[in-house]
């Protein structure tokens, strides 16, 4: 597997972001949220900022087409809200905008394991058992998504 990158640091400013959660097979696609040593804290789903004047559901379209040359539409909104959390010894704030997608064209996500390149970042993305996360064997990133896709069903 290519080398991945582990060091990120939380903006200092509110970010609206919108996050795709496509589901196949009881399984939802993530990408892994890692220290700086590169240890697994937890998984995300892929998607990114939200541009001004972008609708949130737009950007998350955009972001799942530039990290996985894919094809998406939106199914459902799975709802809104706020995340402040800790990286590193910093603080970050975002509103999040978390819709399920169904993958038209799957792009890079036709695997069960794979990298994804976005903004010079290279991560590990995979698809997990959703059990995983609600058994919690597994930690689902931001904190407050996970109460929102207990609601997924096959698209």
């Amino acid at each position: 597997m290519e080398a991945l990158t582990h060091v990120w640091r939380p903006r200092d400013s509110i970010r609206a972001i919108a996050l795709g959660v496509p589901f196949r097979d009881g399984r939802i696609l993530v990408s892994a949220g890692t220290e700086d040593d590169g240890k697994v804290k937890g998984w995300r789903p892929l998607g990114g900022g939200v541009d001004f004047g972008e609708p949130a559901e737009a950007a998350v379209i955009r972001e799942l087409r530039e990290e996985l040359q894919a094809e998406a539409e939106v199914v459902a909104a799975l709802g809104i809200f706020e995340n402040i959390y800790a990286h590193q010894g910093q603080t970050g704030h975002e509103v999040v905008f978390a819709y399920q997608v169904r993958l038209i064209q799957p792009g890079l996500a036709a695997a069960d394991d794979f990298v994804v390149v976005d903004g010079g970042f290279r991560d590990r993305a995979a698809w997990v058992p959703l059990v995983d996360f609600t058994a919690g064997r597994e930690t689902l990133l931001p904190d407050g998504l996970l109460p929102l896709v207990p609601t997924l069903r096959d698209a």
